[in-house]
């Protein structure tokens, strides 16, 4: 009956050992990812710029040789990324794929800082943005309403001003 007691015990204690080292680790509940929030917006005849949904607007990222884009369907807002290895980024833009709207190419320079977002999440890209240009094909006007891309997802960063509609 000892004999029993003390083994009953030793494996209590080595279970209480062995749980004991492992480690839960937190979830990550911050964004990690930076991202450009991007408005379209149409001057109106009292020079108010508004918020303008594109019909089914189309954003392509040039990365490589292989291009697939992200369909915005009836929205004013978007939400695109920067790449983390290097300083410039291009976006081609289309706002209407349905009406075969020609591309206008957004290009962004900016810097990239590594952040240490938490110890759940890890580190981070942010970014600072330092210039935009565009053709003008559809696109008046991008303005940059704030440069600092971080994990703030209610922050937005360029307005687009898209041609008055004849």
């Amino acid at each position: 009956m000892i004999k029993t007691g003390k083994y009953l015990l030793v494996i209590v204690l080595s279970a209480m050992l062995i749980l004991s080292c492992t480690q839960e680790r937190m979830p990550c509940l911050t964004p990690k990812t930076a991202s450009l929030n991007v408005k379209t917006v149409r001057v109106n005849s009292g020079s108010v710029a508004l918020d303008t949904p594109m019909p089914s607007a189309l954003f392509v990222p040039f990365t490589g040789s292989v291009l697939t884009g992200i369909i915005y369907p009836q929205t004013a807002s978007f939400t695109l990324s920067l790449s983390p290895l290097a300083d410039t980024c291009l976006w081609a833009f289309a706002p209407d794929t349905a009406a075969g709207s020609m591309f206008d190419t957004i290009t962004l320079r900016y810097n990239r800082q590594l952040q240490f977002v938490s110890n759940a999440c890890g580190y981070s890209y942010f970014y600072n943005l330092l210039s935009v240009q565009s053709t003008n094909h559809s696109i008046d006007s991008i303005l940059i309403t704030n440069t600092s891309v971080t994990n703030d997802v209610k922050k937005s960063h360029l307005q687009v001003y898209i041609h008055p509609q004849p």
